[in-house]
C-alpha cells in the first residue's frame, strides 16, 4: 500500500492535527516496508501526529515534536541513572537511542536500575534496555553498544549524535567522554548522584568550563561518597532532571543548566544553582 494513501485513515486530534495511534502506523510501515522509526518520521513530515505523543502538546509543540522524533541521542550507561533517562526520552520519542554499557545486573541493582529485575540477574544491561525500550516504544531505532567506553571507542560511540547524555557511575569514563563530545561540538548533560544528594550540569561546545570545574585533580570517588549507596528516588529524580534537560536542548531551547551545577539535597528537598568558572 502507498504510504500517503495509508496515513489518510488518521483519525482526528481536538481539531489540531490527524493523529495515528500505534496499531495503524505499524501497519503503514510494514505495507510500505519502512522501519517503523522512518515511518514515524514520514507521519510528522506530512503533518500526522501519532497519538502516543498527543500528551506531549502543546507543552512543546508539533515542530518541536517533530525535531525530537528526527534526533539521535546517546546515553552513557543503563543503570540507575540511564534507565531513568532512557526510558523517559524513549517515551518522549527521540527517534534514534543509542546506548551503552558493558556491565550485568547484579543483586545490588535492584534498588534503582530500572531495567533490573529478578528475572535478569546477570544479564547484559543493554540487552535487558533494549528489550525494555522495544515495548515502550517501537518507534524509537536502538543501538545498543555492549562494551565500556575507553578512549579507543569513544569517537565512535559519539558519532552522528545530537546529544549526550551521562549516567556513568565513575569520574574517568565521564572525562573522557564530555572531552569527545566537546570534540566534536555536541551538547554534553551531566549528572551524578551518591546517597540522597545529586548533581546536574550541561556544557555546551563552547562552554568555558568543563568538568575539571567539579572535580578538579580527583579521578576516584571519595570513600566517604561512595560508603553514601545510592538511593532509587535520588538516582530517579537526577535522572528524570537530565531528560528534562535533554527535552529543552533537543526542542532547541536554552538548557536550564549550562556553565552552573544544580545541586539536589533529597535529605531537606532543597535545590542551589551554583555557577562554575
Amino acid at each position: 500500500m502507498d504510504f500517503d494513501l495509508c496515513l489518510k485513515g488518521a483519525g482526528g486530534g481536538a481539531g489540531r492535527y490527524p493523529l495515528i495511534d500505534d496499531r495503524a502506523l505499524l501497519a503503514c510501515a510494514q505495507s510500505a516496508a519502512r522501519p517503523p522509526w522512518q515511518a514515524q518520521r514520514l507521519a510528522l513530515a506530512q503533518g500526522v501526529m501519532p497519538a502516543r505523543y498527543d500528551k506531549n502538546l502543546t507543552a512543546i509543540s508539533f515542530a518541536e515534536q517533530a525535531r525530537i522524533c528526527s534526533a539521535r541521542v546517546v546515553v552513557c550507561g543503563c543503570g540507575g541513572l540511564g534507565g531513568t533517562i532512557l526510558t523517559l526520552l524513549a517515551r518522549l520519542g527521540v527517534g534514534r537511542l543509542r546506548f551503552a554499557d558493558g556491565d550485568r545486573f547484579a543483586v545490588s541493582n535492584l534498588n534503582r536500575q530500572w531495567f533490573a529485575d529478578t528475572t535478569r540477574l546477570d544479564q547484559a544491561k543493554t540487552d535487558a534496555a533494549r528489550e525494555q525500550l522495544k515495548r515502550i516504544n517501537p518507534f524509537c531505532e536502538l543501538e545498543a553498544r555492549r562494551e565500556f567506553i575507553t578512549a579507543a571507542n569513544v569517537s565512535a560511540l559519539l558519532a552522528d549524535c545530537d546529544l549526550v547524555v551521562d549516567a556513568f557511575d565513575n569520574i574517568p569514563d565521564r572525562l573522557l567522554a564530555a572531552r569527545a563530545a566537546r570534540d566534536q561540538r555536541v551538547p554534553f548533560v551531566h549528572g551524578a548522584v551518591a546517597g540522597w544528594w545529586g548533581q546536574i550540569v550541561t556544557l555546551l561546545p563552547d562552554s568555558a568550563v568543563g568538568l575539571d570545574s567539579i572535580y578538579g585533580s580527583r579521578r576516584a570517588r571519595d570513600p566517604a561518597e561512595s560508603a553514601l549507596g545510592v538511593l532509587g528516588s535520588a538516582a530517579a529524580v537526577i535522572g528524570s532532571m537530565e531528560a528534562m534537560e535533554a527535552t529543552r536542548l533537543l526542542c532547541g531551547r536554552a538548557p536550564a543548566y549550562a556553565d552552573r551545577m544544580l545541586y539536589f539535597d533529597g535529605e531537606t528537598g532543597t535545590t542551589e544553582l551554583v555557577p562554575l568558572g
